[in-house]
């Protein structure tokens, strides 16, 4: 144990742990901090205004049918049609064009443009986007706020919410028809008998996966950096030929590279948990309990377990990565001579899990997954920690051969 002891304190170098955390400042005003910040935002400036976060509100985790028709969308889109009616019954623009209602604007924003000329048909086009910059009460000064809340863009995000929660079998019915992910056909299936109840954030999934890829990468990175050069130092300095004189210096080796495997796994438990306080601070734990299966107009996540459960996996995954990062340190650590040496064999190993990294983490379980959907074309469930439990299992497997190895052979 005191062996053991004394590998953790020569890999937790108070050097190396100041350089890692002056990297993870970096990295917070560089790249994560943008999430925090933007979290409530995305709550009313998303593909569905602010309508989404208030049902959450009202309704919970689900929403029922009951609840649907409660809302009343298309009560809130009538009242929306009555302002646009007054904006545009005062307006020169749509007099000039015969329009003189909510109604007949929609026609004249819709009418087909294929027998129009490419000047014509340019001129239209400007022609609507000047409607829809006047219905959107679009000025130099107007802020985001000020224009997610114009009839407009109100009415916008309420399409996009009906479409969502009311008209949502015609879109899943088509992926049942026509994809050939069967992954994805099987939660279009399971999400049409739920009637896509779950009240999650359209963004949050793909949100929180993207923040959960840039630590994972730190974390590979940070492990590399912690676990490799105390090692490579032994190496240089050939205390592995002490090692070598009596039977209890060979399983130095042994402890070695048990204490940088325990390493890895301790800092990325760590940097997991460091990254998850602004998280929660946010507001994100209130959607812990809230089913993850779910369709939108822009993605589909494909498997019923809550909030909770997902992020759990996701620092699963950065957890199993970094662990295979440790073992792969010890192995290379352990083949060079030098600490330059060591570095330049680190690099592609580095770059290698950084990317994998982002492929499993980066929109895990949504069927826009790179890794199911590109790769294994959506025909095997859960991929993603598969993957990270394979490339672990790996590099332990890769570590235990070095250390068997060096049971038979001689002092180099």
């Amino acid at each position: 144990m005191n062996l053991f002891l004394h590998e953790l304190k020569k890999i937790w170098n108070w050097r190396m742990l100041a350089l890692i955390a002056a990297l993870a400042v970096l990295i917070w005003f560089s790249m994560l901090s943008e999430f925090a910040d933007s979290y409530d935002s995305l709550s009313t400036h998303g593909i569905y205004g602010s309508y989404q976060r208030e049902m959450f509100g009202l309704y919970g985790e689900t929403l029922e049918p009951e609840e649907l028709t409660d809302y009343d969308i298309p009560g809130k889109k009538a009242a929306i049609h009555a302002e646009m009616d007054a904006l545009i019954a005062g307006d020169s623009l749509f007099a000039k064009h015969g329009i003189r209602n909510a109604e007949e604007y929609q026609a004249f924003a819709d009418r087909d443009t294929e027998g129009l000329g490419e000047e014509k048909r340019m001129e239209f086009f400007e022609t609507v986007n000047q409607m829809i910059s006047r219905l959107s009460l679009s000025d130099d000064k107007q802020t985001l706020d000020e224009w997610y809340t114009s009839p407009q863009i109100r009415l916008q995000t309420l399409e996009a919410l009906e479409q969502t929660y009311a008209d949502y079998e015609s879109f899943l019915q088509i992926y049942i028809d026509r994809d050939e992910r069967p992954v994805v056909v099987q939660a279009a299936r399971q999400i049409l008998e739920q009637r896509n109840d779950s009240l999650i954030r359209h963004d949050l999934s793909s949100s929180v996966s993207l923040y959960a890829a840039v630590v994972g990468v730190f974390s590979i990175a940070s492990t590399l950096l912690l676990t490799a050069v105390p090692l490579s130092r032994d190496r240089m300095q050939n205390m592995h030929q002490v090692h070598y004189s009596s039977r209890i210096g060979r399983r130095i080796l042994k402890i070695q590279a048990a204490a940088m495997c325990v390493s890895g796994c301790a800092l990325s438990l760590l940097l997991i948990a460091l990254s998850a306080v602004p998280l929660l601070a946010a507001g994100v734990g209130d959607y812990g309990n809230v089913s993850i299966l779910s369709f939108t107009l822009t993605d589909m996540v494909l498997y019923e377990i809550t909030f909770g459960p997902y992020t759990l996996f996701l620092a699963g995954m950065i957890v199993l990565l970094s662990i295979a990062a440790a073992c792969f340190a010890f192995v290379l650590a352990r083949f060079s001579s030098n600490l330059m040496t060591m570095l330049i064999k680190l690099v592609p190993v580095g770059i290698a899990l950084s990317g994998l990294a982002v492929l499993v983490l980066y929109m895990t379980f949504s069927y826009h997954n790179l890794l199911f959907s590109a790769v294994l074309r959506g025909r095997i469930p859960m991929p993603e920690p598969m993957l990270c439990a394979i490339v672990a299992a790996a590099g332990v497997l890769a570590a235990v051969i070095v250390l068997i190895r060096e049971k038979k052979t001689d002092t180099d």
